[in-house]
């Protein structure tokens, strides 16, 4: 019964139908906060689903917003498929690419590099302001 799993357990049954239904039509899946109440792997093995050509001969889109800096990383995502957002002053949001940002040398941004290290310490902005 529904009311008595985890709401991790719930969002996954909700999700399944979607991802199955969208990578067998090869349709978009846009999802806000994909990794709210799942567990970091099932999130995981939902973004490999979409990479695989096997499991998404079709090409079906995975498009999510999280707040999971663990994705941030070579293994699950190539650098044109990192985008983040950031409002500035007037409350305007931008949204850009990793793949937009160079190193000082005005080289890409390097493979080995640790995304997730470098978005905690603000290098590709998209960070909160929090005042003191």
């Amino acid at each position: 019964m529904k009311g008595h799993e985890s709401s991790g357990t719930n969002k996954l049954f909700d999700l399944a139908a979607l991802v199955i239904g969208q990578l067998d039509f090869g349709y978009p899946l846009i999802v806000d906060e994909l990794d709210s109440k799942l567990h970091p792997l099932l999130t995981q093995h939902i973004i490999k689903l979409f990479n695989n050509p096997k499991t998404n001969p079709k090409g079906a889109q995975l498009i999510f917003a999280t707040h999971d800096t663990n994705l941030l990383n070579v293994k699950t995502f190539r650098r044109d498929q990192i985008w983040f957002t950031e409002k500035d002053h007037s409350e305007v949001t931008d949204l850009y690419s990793l793949a937009e940002f160079r190193e000082l040398e005005g080289n890409k941004i390097r493979k080995d590099r640790s995304f997730e290290k470098d978005y905690i310490n603000g290098r590709y902005r998209a960070i909160p302001y929090i005042k003191d």
